[in-house]
């Protein structure tokens, strides 16, 4: 029986103006169906979730700088319908020349040419070899060709519901020199996309996007066995834990931190099964580690023979950091970074689930956040509780970074915000400088929809923009809505009920509105869904001196725009919130002395377009 839902023609020439029209309209639509149908139907849609295990063997010549590797996936289908294609991501090959990203770079103004100018010595690729399914073989397809990051194997029989699949795979890969989000650099290895990944598949099909900067990742949770094979002297850093052999920690221990701490015993496994790339004992000057991670969905690794190592403790687990000498940092001091992070995030989510958290450097500035580890350019606490926060929000909480990328970035930079309020910064530092250049970009009518999918948006700026900052935005103001402690528990429950899914817009709908009591629809429609602006200003003021000796001053407020929320109003030194929907109002307010202005949102947390009109000093009477 063939499937129900089939994967796409794949000699479809995609990438055309008309294709990627229709493909938005679609998404759009879709998207509109899960929001608008019944929340029993939609429950629905959070039935299942397919589970990737896989075991993998490879080894890394440092010489050529290229890995060799043999993977075996165990894949599930969970969904009620029959597969009869299975997609992958071959990531590393965006960094190279013809990729979608680099001919994409090209057209931003002004262009970026790097990866399109790579020689052949630098690029990043993957490259499959033999390929079976089940036992047998299969010819990958690139359907996006000559970009070849998106994989398809067709397979001779559709995988039917229930059932499992296995996939071996032979590959090659080589990171790039010019990093983003991978990278390498002499010895050092930032191996942040190395073995072919499985697409997620969800109710409404494949979710499989060609790597551009504007997106990022989307996996399938399950298991990793991976045995690595490395020269000897390389100190290696992964997803999971170590439960054979020697990462070489001890050698690059900082005299003075903390001891080491492996957690070999986080995971109950027995031997590992034999792939056949690794046989017999590694040859002089090389050595084999072992690692394992469950409940993930990714598994990233780095080397260099070069990292320093120490290690703290917070949240119950070994805080772990990777530095390299020619840094200069303290790393005790970096310690104690990761340390207040993690443990700061984990009291304020309700706990850290995995045996482990690591920080490593890279060769990249920056930050990129994968599950257990992220790997950063600098150290910055803001930094560390950022990419820490994605341990919730993209690796915990799995949602689609291509479709839904403020579900975990924006959700990162409000909860950092967050952070540094606890810490007794003025909210006004926190949030000024965001809310300041939100409300220029806003006012030149450049927002676009902060739910467009990443490859959608029409700039790497505007994309950030949305993504990033107004999403934090619009968090602080659906905070200031609920109040504190009732967002705190939103956070929690969500935490609580979709932790190790695949998540939505639709669930974390769902949260608000369960721990609220209410319906905040609404909110979503209006500030998630489209780029209608608000603009309150404050009107014709009078006041008068009443025969008790207080004073009465009636206050005409104007709401321009599409959209609304409740705003409040602060006159002298009492506030009041309104909630009137009407577009005038005019609001009585007692005082016992005179006011001297009348104030609209005095606390700066809606995105007003025009906060010059939202104060009015009150005129003598």
């Amino acid at each position: 029986m063939r499937s129900a839902i089939h994967a796409p023609d794949l000699r479809l020439p995609r990438g055309t103006g008309r294709e990627r029209a229709v493909r938005r309209a679609l998404a759009t639509l879709a998207a509109l169906l899960v929001l608008t149908a019944p929340a029993a139907l939609r429950a629905q849609t959070q039935d299942f979730q397919n589970v990737a295990n896989y075991r993998i063997e490879a080894k890394l010549d440092d010489a050529s700088s290229v890995l060799t590797g043999r993977a075996e996936l165990r894949y599930t289908n969970n969904a009620p319908v029959a597969l009869d294609t299975l997609w992958f991501h071959e990531y590393l090959n965006a960094f190279r020349p013809n990729s979608l990203w680099a001919r994409k770079d090209l057209r931003r103004n002004p262009p970026i040419r790097t990866y399109q100018d790579l020689g052949p010595d630098d690029t990043g690729f993957q490259r499959l070899g033999a390929v079976t399914v089940d036992g047998v073989a299969v010819q990958p397809v690139y359907p996006l060709a000559p970009d070849s990051t998106v994989v398809a194997l067709p397979l001779a029989r559709p995988l039917a519901s229930k059932a499992t699949a296995t996939v071996r795979m032979d590959w090659t890969a080589r990171l790039s020199t010019a990093a983003r989000r991978q990278g390498r650099r002499g010895r050092h290895f930032d191996w942040a996309h190395w073995f072919p990944r499985i697409a997620v598949y969800r109710p409404d099909g494949w979710e499989y996007n060609p790597l551009t900067r504007q997106g990022e990742f989307n996996g399938e949770y399950g298991s990793f066995d991976v045995t690595l094979d490395v020269a000897a002297d390389q100190v290696l850093v992964a997803t999971g834990v170590p439960v054979s052999g020697d990462p070489g920690w001890a050698q690059a221990r900082v005299v003075g931190t903390g001891p080491v701490d492996y957690r070999r015993d986080a995971y109950q496994v027995g031997p590992a099964e034999p792939l056949g790339l690794l046989t017999g004992a590694p040859p002089a000057g090389r050595k084999r580690v072992r690692w394992v991670a469950e409940k993930v969905h990714n598994f990233v690794w780095n080397a260099s023979p070069t990292y320093e190592y120490a290690a703290g403790r917070a949240a119950g687990v070994p805080v772990n950091v990777f530095y390299e000498p020619a840094d200069s940092v303290d790393m005790g001091d970096v310690v104690h970074m990761g340390e207040t992070a993690l443990g700061w995030l984990a009291d304020f989510m309700g706990g850290y689930p995995w045996p482990q958290f690591t920080i490593v450097r890279r060769v990249e500035g920056g930050g990129t956040e994968f599950p257990m580890l992220v790997m950063v350019g600098r150290p910055s606490e803001g930094l560390f509780v950022h990419e820490g926060s994605h341990q919730w929000f993209s690796q915990i909480l799995g949602n689609n970074e291509w479709r839904s990328g403020w579900l975990d970035e924006g959700f990162a930079t409000f909860i950092t915000n967050w952070f540094w309020e606890d810490q007794g910064r003025d909210p006004a530092q926190v949030w000024g400088r965001s809310m300041r250049g939100m409300v220029a970009l806003e006012k030149r009518g450049a927002a676009e929809p902060i739910a467009t999918p990443g490859p959608d948006f029409s700039s790497f700026g505007i994309y950030n923009a949305m993504i990033y900052t107004k999403t934090a935005i619009v968090l602080r103001m659906l905070r200031h809505l609920v109040g504190r402690d009732t967002m705190h528990r939103i956070l929690r429950t969500f935490y609580d009920r979709y932790a190790f899914r695949h998540t939505t817009e639709a669930d974390f709908r769902h949260t608000v509105n369960d721990v609220t009591g209410g319906n905040y629809d609404w909110f979503f429609d209006e500030w998630i869904h489209t780029t209608d602006q608000l603009d309150y200003a404050v009107g014709d003021v009078a006041t008068t001196q009443l025969d008790d000796g207080r004073w009465q001053t009636r206050v005409q407020v104007l709401r321009h725009g599409r959209i609304w929320m409740p705003v409040t109003l602060q006159v002298g030194g009492q506030r009041q919130t309104l909630t009137s929907h009407e577009p005038e109002q005019t609001v009585t307010v007692t005082t016992p002395s005179r006011p001297e202005r009348v104030t609209l949102d005095p606390d700066d947390i809606l995105l007003d377009i025009d906060r010059d009109n939202n104060t009015r000093v009150v005129a003598a009477s």
